[in-house]
C-alpha cells in the first residue's frame, strides 16, 4: 500500500468516494443500535473489538490501492500520507 491514513482522519469518506479501485473502507462490519453514547461489538479483520461511538470510524487503505493519489487531493484533514 503506497499510502496510509493517519489518526487525523475525520471519517468524512471523501477518499472512499473518489477511489476508482474501491481500495478505501472503514474496515468494520457493524452490529449496532446506532446509539452514539454506547459501545458496540464489531468485527474487524476477523477479530471482535468493542468500539466506542461506532458511528465514527477511521478509514483505511487496502491492498487494492494502485498509488493514483486521488484520495490525497480530496482529504480535508490531510490525513493521507505516503507510506
Amino acid at each position: 500500500m503506497p499510502y496510509r491514513i493517519t489518526e487525523d482522519c475525520i471519517s468524512c469518506g471523501d477518499c472512499a468516494v473518489v477511489c476508482h479501485k474501491d481500495a478505501i473502507d472503514d474496515g468494520y462490519t457493524y452490529n449496532t443500535t446506532g446509539d452514539i453514547n454506547s459501545t458496540t461489538d464489531v468485527v474487524r479483520d476477523g477479530a471482535m473489538e468493542e468500539v466506542p461511538n461506532p458511528i465514527y470510524s477511521v478509514f483505511r487503505i487496502t491492498d487494492d490501492c494502485d498509488d493514483c493519489g486521488a484520495c490525497v487531493s480530496v482529504c480535508p484533514a490531510r490525513a493521507i500520507v505516503k507510506h
